[in-house]
C-alpha cells in the first residue's frame, strides 16, 4: 500500500507576544540574540527593533553585558511585568529613520562596536546601511570627541597566500557625556568665501547637511 504524503503547515512561534513571554521567562536577563533564536524564521533586526521599543518605553532595562563568542551582547531584564505584550503602534506622522538616525540609535544601545557591527545593527531589509557609510560617520564623530577609540584599526602589512596579515577592525564606544538625546548628530558642510588678508568671511556662509 502506497502512502500519500501529507503537507502540514506549522506556524513557528514569533511576534511580540512570543518575544515577551520569552523575556519574562528569563528573570536573570536576556540578550536580543537569545530571543531571536527562540523565534525561528524571524530576522534578528525585527527582535532588535522590538527590544529597543521596550527600552524606550521603560518596559525593559539594560543590566549589563554578556559575552557571546567574541562579541559582547547587551543584557536586558523586564522592568514592567505584565501579561499582555506591549505593542508599538505606528505613527503616521513619523518619517522612517535615516541611515544616520539608525546608526545613532545603535551607538546608544551598543556597549562597543566596529564599523561592520554598527552597519549590521542599523540596517533593515528596507534600508540597508553600508559599512562605508558607518565608517564615515564613525570617523567624523571620533574627530569631534563623540566617540571614544577603544582599538585603532590596523591595515594589512603583507600577505601570506591570500590572507592579509595584521589587519584588524577598529572598535569604538559612545562617550557618555556625548549621549545628549535621541536626535542624531548631523554632518554639515559650509560654503563661504574667506579673505585671508582681513581674516574674515565675505558675504553669508551657507551651511547644509552632508548626505550619505
Amino acid at each position: 500500500m502506497t502512502r500519500k504524503p501529507v503537507h502540514i503547515e506549522v506556524a513557528m512561534p514569533s511576534g511580540p507576544a512570543h518575544y515577551w513571554r520569552e523575556m519574562i521567562a528569563r528573570p536573570k536577563g536576556f540578550t536580543i540574540r537569545e530571543i531571536a533564536l527562540c523565534a525561528e524564521g524571524v530576522a534578528y533586526t525585527t527582535v532588535k527593533r522590538y527590544v529597543w521599543f521596550l527600552e524606550r518605553q521603560g518596559h525593559v532595562v539594560r543590566i549589563g553585558a554578556k559575552r557571546d563568542g567574541y562579541a559582547l551582547q547587551n543584557l536586558y531584564t523586564v522592568k514592567k511585568r505584565q501579561t499582555k505584550a506591549p505593542i508599538e503602534r505606528p505613527d503616521p506622522q513619523r518619517a522612517p529613520l535615516t541611515a544616520r538616525e539608525a546608526m545613532w540609535n545603535a551607538m546608544r544601545a551598543l556597549e562597543q562596536f566596529s564599523a561592520r557591527e554598527l552597519a549590521v545593527s542599523a540596517s533593515t531589509e528596507e534600508r540597508p546601511v553600508s559599512q562605508r557609510s558607518a565608517n564615515l560617520y564613525i570617523q567624523r564623530l571620533v574627530a569631534v570627541g563623540v566617540l571614544q577609540v577603544l582599538e585603532r584599526p590596523q591595515r594589512a602589512l603583507g600577505k601570506a597566500g591570500n590572507t592579509p596579515l595584521g589587519a584588524t577592525a577598529g572598535r569604538y564606544r559612545l562617550v557618555k557625556s556625548a549621549n545628549t538625546g535621541p536626535l542624531a548628530p548631523k554632518l554639515c558642510v559650509a560654503g563661504f568665501v574667506f579673505d585671508p588678508n582681513s581674516n574674515r568671511v565675505l558675504g553669508d556662509a551657507v551651511v547644509s547637511e552632508l548626505r550619505a
